[in-house]
């Protein structure tokens, strides 16, 4: 089975999480009458009526369908399943905490706790051994890369210790001559095609170092195609940042796709993002209902401006912010848009007609930037990171400036701090990949108290 036929089943794995949800919000009755602890409460007080099951059922499953805790189950590792799955219970059972106040306040705080904690559990060790079940059950098509000799010396390399869930299915290569042990599926400028036509997961890259620029140039052509890329380490000499090596069927591979942070950053990183988003939406929901009044009332338009972009490993998604201008700027991005003089693109500029009065403040106090919340909380984007990149300008992007893919990007990061919008956009990157190779979870702290300095002194943000 291909890791795209598992999303089948996800729809039967929604519906497990919701009907556990409501047994556990059942036990959690039983939980608070049998357990010594708090003040005894009568069957009638502890036994909850239908309604409250209704709207617990409605909430999880508004919840988990906005921030979608199965999204790329199989193609990211089980801590960031585990931590879409746990913001959705948390939120969740945040939303229903404030409906039970708003309504029947005369429910045990200490059995919601109880419905709280074992939903949780159950779930995270149903996930879990949903993740392992697919992994030990689903393979990847692997497609290599390279001339006919090399492609037959790897596959016969593999078949010492080739992980069980990978098959190759054939090699790619300009060279017109087959070979009797791989199939050759053509050339090497097909391989996206490849991807749709034969649902390829991993790619090996084994090319000569004198097409080092033609392996960058594919890797751009590859961001957003839902692929893992390896390279053999005899182009290790491209300086990939904290790029780490392990060992396939005895050969060194290099993920070009893989994290530059260590699996404990990541957690720490994760876990602090969580936390810090929760209460800042908690904060300024307020605010941004105010904003959204104000927007409305401003000019004709949704109050949301919704823009896809590209995030960690090439993946697009559609971030949010606040709409700072008017409804046609899509329209008019020709009419303003300028370059360099070395004919790089400029993203931003000052005075530009398309942004309405109100965006220009919100702009100026980055309010606009608060949806981005909701992207953190959905594994989109982090706090801290480089800044989620246009497609337009990353088709412009020079070999190098992809690098800057390999983390997930974030609300604020280390250029917002150094210039904000007066740096040309070209630029940034070089902010990035010191970000990238300076990262420390104290490195994030201090973005964050310099970033609200530079907000409140509205530098640099047009």
């Amino acid at each position: 089975m291909n890791e795209r036929l598992a999303h089948r089943f996800i729809v039967p794995l929604f519906f497990l999480d919701i009907g556990t949800t409501l047994c556990c919000l059942f036990l959690a009755s039983y939980a608070r009458q049998r357990l010594n602890i708090g003040k005894p409460l009568e069957d009638w007080q502890a036994h909850l009526p239908w309604p409250v099951y209704i709207a617990a059922a409605l909430m999880w499953s508004l919840t988990f369908i906005l921030l979608q805790p199965y999204r790329h189950i199989l193609a990211d590792g089980l801590l960031r399943v585990m931590r879409r799955l746990i913001v959705a219970v948390l939120l969740a059972s945040l939303a229903f905490s404030g409906l039970l106040y708003l309504s029947l306040r005369e429910i045990s705080r200490l059995q919601f706790v109880y419905f709280v904690i074992l939903d949780l559990c159950v779930l995270t060790l149903i996930h879990i051994g949903f993740w392992i079940y697919l992994r030990n059950n689903t393979y990847h098509q692997v497609l290599i890369a390279s001339n006919r000799e090399t492609a037959e010396r790897l596959v016969a390399l593999f078949k010492q210790n080739l992980p069980s869930y990978w098959r190759i299915v054939g090699y790619v290569s300009d060279e017109p001559e087959n070979s009797d042990a791989i199939p050759r599926l053509g050339a090497i400028d097909e391989i996206s095609a490849l991807i749709a036509d034969m649902h390829i997961d991993e790619i090996i890259f084994a090319l000569p170092p004198q097409q080092y620029d033609r392996l960058s140039r594919l890797f751009l052509r590859l961001t957003g195609q839902p692929v893992r890329i390896h390279i053999v380490p005899s182009i290790l000499d491209l300086m990939f940042v904290r790029t780490p090596v392990e060992m396939v069927g005895n050969i060194p591979l290099i993920c070009l796709r893989e994290s530059a942070l260590t699996f404990e950053q990541r957690a720490l990183k994760y876990c602090f993002d969580i936390v810090v988003s929760i209460i800042l939406l908690l904060i300024f929901a307020p605010v941004m209902l105010i904003i959204a009044c104000l927007i409305k009332l401003e000019s004709r338009g949704p109050i949301l401006f919704v823009q896809e972009r590209i995030g960690e490993n090439g993946r697009r998604f559609r971030m949010l912010k606040f709409r700072s201008m008017y409804v046609d700027a899509e329209q008019r991005w020709s009419e303003v848009v300028q370059r360099t003089e070395q004919g790089k693109l400029i993203h931003k500029w000052e005075n530009d007609p398309r942004v309405t009065p109100l965006g220009r403040y919100l702009r100026r106090t980055s309010l606009d930037e608060l949806p981005q919340l909701f992207n953190v909380l959905r594994g989109e984007m982090s706090l801290v990171g480089p800044r989620p990149e246009i497609p337009q300008i990353a088709d412009e992007y020079e070999p190098w400036q992809w690098l800057r893919f390999r983390v997930m990007p974030g609300i604020t990061g280390w250029w917002q701090i150094n210039g904000r919008s007066k740096h040309p956009m070209h630029l940034h990157t070089h902010d990035d990949l010191y970000y990238i190779q300076n990262y420390s979870f104290w490195f994030d702290l201090q973005i964050l108290i310099k970033t609200i300095a530079v907000v409140l002194h509205g530098r640099g943000a047009f």
